[in-house]
């Protein structure tokens, strides 16, 4: 026998329904004996769910954290199946009373298994992303002008400076200016102690247009001393000293 809401149980047990579904199928309870048995079966899913440990679940997961070799799927298998025995001893007792299980029970018992499996995987999967989320970047510095060395440059430019474990990241926007006859080619140098310097980077300027470049430099915040923006035949334009 076939009941049109047999598939609305786990959704129920587990709050998934809105309001009004919830109204129509607890009106629905009070008249199919068969939907009422399906509730009673997985009521204890929220019960099973609520002992879920975002470490255990990892352990789950990769039974290889404990040095398993099973696979997490028989892991979990194995975890919801225990739980389930602990919180439902009556049904247990129904199982083992009756000597055959008719089609709809059986289907009844999949979907709470397949139930708790997903709200499993669901939940742990939130506590293992969070935990083990790259941690976050570090703030950028603030966009800072470079400063012009001639008296008149066609380029203007602004870096910001961002410390990173290997040394610092830089981000330049440059701007060749419009009255430029042609392209040139650019190059931006690090100089750290004892004049030791590094090219980050070198471009060909449009006029008119505006240029953008994310570099990285081993020179760390104590040793990052001066940028240079530098001319394709080695005039420097503009400089930011590192304070």
């Amino acid at each position: 026998m076939h009941c049109e809401h047999e598939h609305d149980d786990g959704a129920y047990v587990l709050g998934a329904l809105s309001p009004a579904e919830r109204a129509a199928y607890e009106s629905h309870l009070a008249t199919c004996s068969f939907c009422r048995e399906a509730v009673a079966d997985i009521s204890a899913l929220p019960d099973v769910l609520s002992r879920l440990d975002a470490k255990e679940f990892a352990k789950l997961l990769d039974p290889t954290l404990t040095g398993g070799q099973s696979h997490p799927g028989a892991s979990l298998r194995d975890w919801a199946t225990s739980e389930w025995a602990t919180l439902a001893p009556d049904a247990k007792r129904r199982k083992a009373g009756v000597r055959k299980k008719s089609a709809f029970s059986v289907r009844v018992m999949s979907t709470a298994a397949a139930a708790v499996l997903v709200a499993i995987i669901g939940v742990g999967l939130f506590a293992w992303t969070r935990d083990n989320a790259a941690p976050a970047a570090p703030p950028a510095g603030p966009a800072i002008a470079m400063t012009a060395v001639q008296n008149v440059s066609p380029v203007s430019a602004s870096v910001r400076l961002t410390s990173t474990p290997g040394g610092t990241k830089i981000d330049l926007v440059c701007s060749y200016s419009k009255a430029a006859t042609r392209p040139y080619t650019f190059r931006l140098i690090a100089y750290g102690p004892d004049e030791q310097q590094e090219q980050l980077g070198s471009w060909q300027a449009t006029p008119g247009a505006e240029f953008t470049m994310p570099g990285v430099t081993h020179f760390g915040g104590d040793s990052l001393s001066r940028l240079e923006l530098v001319q394709f035949d080695g005039k420097v334009l503009l400089a930011y000293d590192v304070p």
